[in-house]
């Protein structure tokens, strides 16, 4: 199947100018397990002048149907899915039925976002060409946290005094930006909010292969330990 992974620059009608970013993440298991996922940000400015970010995360299983959460609704894909995607689902508030079509024709995407009977969304988008190849000191580096944000301990956690780890698996894009984080392993689920957020908050340098920045994973740990009276 063709892929998504890059940057696009996207517009359309009543649409701010848009930055689109796809990353995906093959697992290689197979059954009804996750085969991969892709994760995908959209930046732009706002009419009123506020920036504004939105997040997407499909996910592919061992039949090759596809489901997504976007900010426009979430649906899934028949089985045997290949371009043009076709999701089929409700609206994010549940309210109304949706549709995302994704259709990719080499450097260009057309996205298209119904609610209901109304288009919601009509973007298209050209790839920006990959930077070329540079020297470096160091050409070969892992992902690893710049600065890690500070957790709160949870108050529904004070009670019991819950103590241990939280493994979060953060997905990193080749400008180190957060595109995705959820739990992995957990002490108690009473943690899981609290050590998701800090991560999310983290800095982070993504990986580095032959001298060029790459979407990457890194396995984010937060340990708790309650220290109150």
């Amino acid at each position: 199947m063709p892929s998504l992974d890059g940057h696009w620059q996207c517009s359309g009608a009543n649409i701010p100018p848009t930055e689109r970013s796809y990353f995906t993440l093959g697992s290689g298991s197979a059954g009804q397990h996750a085969i991969r996922e892709i994760f995908g940000t959209a930046d732009r400015t706002e009419r009123n002048g506020m920036p504004s970010t939105s997040f997407e995360h499909m996910v592919e299983l061992g039949d090759h149907s596809l489901s997504i959460d976007s900010v426009d609704g979430s649906g899934h894909t028949f089985p045997n899915a290949h371009f043009p995607l076709r999701f089929s689902g409700r609206s994010v508030d549940g309210a109304a039925p949706f549709t995302l079509t994704y259709e990719l024709d080499g450097a260009t995407l057309h996205r298209i976002a119904t609610r209901g009977n109304a288009v919601a969304d009509d973007e298209r988008c050209t790839r920006e060409p990959e930077p070329a190849p540079t020297a470096c000191p160091r050409p070969n580096l892992p992902p690893v946290v710049i600065k890690a944000a500070e957790p709160d301990y949870p108050a529904a956690a004070i009670p019991t005094r819950v103590r241990g780890t939280v493994q979060v698996r953060v997905i990193l894009d080749d400008r180190s930006r957060v595109l995705w984080a959820d739990i992995q392993s957990t002490a108690d689920p009473v943690l899981n909010d609290s050590a998701r957020l800090s991560a999310r908050d983290s800095t982070y340098r993504t990986e580095v292969r032959d001298c060029r920045p790459r979407a990457a994973v890194y396995m984010f740990a937060v340990q708790y330990d309650y220290s109150g009276n």
